[in-house]
């Protein structure tokens, strides 16, 4: 018997099983395609969520840190005071600067690997640089000798000035991730290497930037 007899031979029924398994098995593909897709669309759109209001404190943050371009010049002049007056204890502010990260802890998955590493390590550091606040605020620091008082206060300017570097290398990373993709962020993190520890100072407040861009997509 030859093919196309054995073809004729085989019973309708068994025919149409076999299409409709054949559009069973193709639907579970679609369908698995469609909610694949859907599942990558609404990681993206939890991604730019997400780094847009990570954005947004990093850089109320640094406007804070930043003093309106007076922070050096204040810290030294109340420094200058201090030598002056060994008696003089600053007032420490406090500062809270990581209420949105708490707040998106529970969702840290969705960053990418281009940024996370960043934005993990600088909320970390500005957790130290509230930490020590908390405890120049205590009767502590001011208990302690002029010299050490000035001395844990100039660290403590330090540490204010480093975080500002490492939030701004933090906003260039998440924009050039929104506007040029996850590549071309991957290929500035390289680039900036030690950069990244000690990046140039500009004005937060006048170099406003859109974390969403079409490489967020």
């Amino acid at each position: 018997m030859n093919a196309s007899g054995l073809i004729d031979a085989i019973d309708p029924r068994i025919w149409q099983a076999v299409i409709a398994g054949g559009v069973v098995a193709l639907g579970w593909i679609v369908n698995g395609a469609r909610e694949r897709a859907e599942a990558r669309r609404q990681r993206r759109s939890r991604t730019r969520d997400v780094h847009k209001a990570l954005f947004a404190e990093i850089q109320n943050t640094l406007s804070v840190f930043y003093g309106e371009g007076r922070a050096e010049q204040d810290a030294a002049e109340l420094i200058a005071r201090m030598r002056a007056d060994p008696d003089f204890v600053p007032f420490v502010p406090h500062e809270v600067h990581d209420r949105v990260f708490v707040a998106l802890i529970s969702d840290i998955e969705v960053l990418p690997r281009q940024t996370i590493d960043a934005i993990v390590a600088f909320y970390s550091y500005i957790s130290a640089v509230m930490a020590l606040a908390q405890d120049m605020r205590g009767r502590g620091y001011a208990r302690l000798p002029a010299d050490r008082r000035i001395a844990l206060y100039e660290d403590f300017m330090a540490m204010r000035l480093r975080a500002f570097a490492m939030g701004q290398y933090v906003l260039k990373l998440i924009r050039i991730y929104a506007d040029s993709g996850p590549e071309a962020a991957e290929r500035f993190a390289a680039k900036s290497g030690a950069g990244k520890r000690r990046m140039p100072i500009s004005n937060p407040v006048s170099d406003r930037i859109d974390p969403e861009g079409p490489g967020s997509a």
